[in-house]
């Protein structure tokens, strides 16, 4: 089994809190609010399959082992939570995997995981990365 690897995505400096989520059955909006540029930040994901919000402390078994990173926006490569996904039902649904790509918020109190094709499109304030 492979090993997960981090990938820190420098478009979101410093520690940020939640401020709000909204899912829409196709896209999810998160709301964050930027203690180092005291502002809200909007990002969106677009055509997602699946997300979590967790508080951090909850998952802190699965942050034990893995390399610390300060980054708020982080790309998920080997993905527990996609193989997760795939034997729940993906694998059964479509006869075969997905090319689904898993990215993760860390905020001061929540971790939250998504899951989307990798050709979907996410936007920060409006600006596709």
């Amino acid at each position: 089994m492979l090993k997960e690897k981090w990938a820190s995505l420098p478009y979101i400096a410093g520690e940020c809190s939640l401020s709000r989520i909204e899912y829409d059955s196709t896209n999810l909006l998160v709301e964050l609010d930027s203690f180092l540029e005291n502002r809200t930040i909007k990002i969106c994901f677009e055509n997602i399959f699946s997300y979590r919000v967790t508080l951090e402390h909850f998952r802190w078994a699965n942050f034990r082992y893995t390399p610390q990173t300060s980054s708020t926006l982080i790309k998920v490569e080997n993905s527990n939570y996609i193989k997760w996904l795939e034997e729940a039902g993906v694998k059964l649904l479509y006869d075969s995997t997905l090319d689904i790509s898993h990215y993760m918020l860390q905020t001061t109190e929540h971790i939250i995981d998504v899951a989307l094709l990798a050709e979907s499109s996410i936007s920060i304030d409006g600006n596709i990365i």
